[in-house]
């Protein structure tokens, strides 16, 4: 299916994108110190996310877990593809001008909003399955960098919306997880 080659190329994208990103976001010496050494620690994570999204494009097949229809696929590629115009036009006003540290939280959670996405988490989960050993699930991987960054990002962001969005979303991702465990899981949860 074309559409899903599309995804995991943007996915990717996104990913090398959000690299360069935090790259320049730690290196910047005029934010908090906690700030660049979090966008040092997310630089890193990205470069590993990389690695793994070369392994996700040879293998991953598509099992349409969440009953998606053809059309939903074409919808998830054109936001997909608008939020990487976004990026791409972030990255623009990054390279000719200084953006505050403001922004850079603000965009920070942008960025990974797309991983929250069902197509991903998907992608992240039967990519999981495939893995004969495997030391940690990229989804589990994904889930906890994304509370280290809820955490980490909660003294800054009081009053933004943003935050209160990413907590919910976070909370979503989790029982999206248990139900793909439960429902399609090598390793079925036990009933409770």
């Amino acid at each position: 299916m074309k559409e899903i080659k599309e995804i995991i190329d943007m996915g990717r994208r996104l990913d090398e994108l959000a690299f360069e990103t935090y790259t320049i976001f730690s290196k910047r010496e005029d934010f908090d110190r906690g700030l660049v050494a979090f966008w040092t620690d997310m630089a890193e994570w990205k470069k590993n996310h990389l690695k793994h999204w070369k392994k996700v494009a040879r293998t991953y097949v598509y099992k349409n877990l969440f009953n998606r229809k053809p059309e939903d696929l074409k919808v998830v590629v054109k936001q997909l593809k608008n939020i990487q115009s976004e990026h791409v036009e972030f990255m623009r006003r990054l390279r000719k001008k200084r953006i505050s540290q403001e922004e850079a939280i603000s965009q920070t959670i942008l960025n990974e909003f797309c991983l929250i996405t069902d197509i991903f988490l998907e992608i992240f989960f039967s990519y999981d399955e495939t893995l004969e050993e495997r030391t940690c699930s990229f989804v589990e991987d994904c889930e906890s960098h994304l509370v280290k960054m809820a955490n980490t990002l909660k003294p800054y962001l009081r009053l933004n919306p943003l935050y209160a969005v990413l907590l919910r979303s976070i909370v979503e991702l989790k029982h999206k997880y248990d139900f793909l465990l439960t429902s399609s899981g090598k390793v079925k949860k036990a009933a409770v």
